[in-house]
């Protein structure tokens, strides 16, 4: 309840200061969008996200760790966002970032066993390099996504209530209002989002989607396979990328037109049926996971 409207106003804050003070992406290569358009949308859906967990969120040393690791990814690339930073400043912040949850305790102990029921327990030396893994992954996963309007922000919300929707089912009431307070943000911002979008989220949006939704699935049983399952494709995209380029001898930080919503696009269709297939997709990811 608090969430959307919270996220919205904050939306309405951001575009006008990034308006106000020229922080602005301009079109170029590699974007679609034909006039500059503010990006600081996610330090929007930060704010708010910040707001609405310490309300209705549990109070604890996971929620500290989940709080500031978010701030930490957030703000560095806030400045990313207004300034730009060097391929290798950002995987450094991903890095610190991801070891703030992991220091407070949120860990991937265990995984599901898909085959034979049940989870199979971790060793030590695995768990901490694979949560870091795992966390520094999905944010590069959203962040690869945001490639045209409302992409990221959608796929993110549908994420957001499935890690809901499991965690209801599985009695963890804490997990379950974090990952609502995650989708209520995302989905206050994404109105203003879609096309043709007036705010971007930037990198310091898609990275705290990626941070929030990777922390959010260690906090609990079965939520690993699930958010794997639900954001598969966002998830092979970054596999993919990394291989094209490095096969073709380029940086894999640089930036590309060959993601697959960029495909989809050159193939014809609009960016609303771009959006509105990846959250088909994502949505029957979704109830194939539930």
């Amino acid at each position: 309840v608090v969430g959307v409207p919270l996220a919205a106003a904050f939306t309405f804050v951001a575009r006008g200061m990034g308006r106000r003070h020229g922080w602005l992406d301009p079109p170029g290569p590699n974007r679609l969008h034909l006039a500059p358009v503010p990006r600081l949308g996610g330090i929007a859906m930060y704010a708010a996200f910040v707001v609405v967990a310490l309300i209705v969120g549990p109070h604890g040393l996971a929620l500290a760790g989940l709080l500031v690791g978010a701030t930490v990814i957030a703000s560095v690339m806030l400045i990313d966002d207004i300034r730009g930073l060097s391929p290798r400043a950002k995987i450094l912040a991903q890095m610190v970032a991801a070891t703030i949850p992991v220091v407070a305790g949120v860990r991937i102990d265990a995984v599901s066993n898909p085959f034979a029921g049940g989870v199979v327990e971790l060793p030590l030396v695995v768990v901490i390099p694979f949560t870091l893994f795992w966390i520094v992954g999905m944010m590069n996963a959203i962040n690869f996504l945001d490639g045209q309007d409302g992409l990221a922000g959608g796929v993110s919300t549908i994420a957001a209530l499935v890690l809901v929707a499991v965690s209801v089912r599985l009695g963890l009431s804490d997990v379950a209002t974090l990952a609502l307070a995650l989708a209520a943000v995302s989905l206050g911002f994404l109105p203003l989002n879609f096309h043709r979008a007036t705010i971007m989220m930037g990198d310091s949006g898609s990275h705290f989607l990626g941070f929030s939704l990777a922390v959010i699935a260690i906090l609990g049983p079965a939520k690993i396979a699930t958010a794997i399952l639900v954001l598969g494709v966002p998830i092979l995209e970054v596999a993919w990328s990394i291989v094209r380029r490095l096969a073709r001898g380029g940086s894999v930080g640089a930036r590309d037109a060959q993601h697959l919503h960029h495909r989809l696009w050159e193939a014809g269709l609009g960016q609303p049926a771009v959006a509105l297939f990846y959250y088909a997709v994502t949505a029957t990811f979704g109830v194939v996971a539930l």
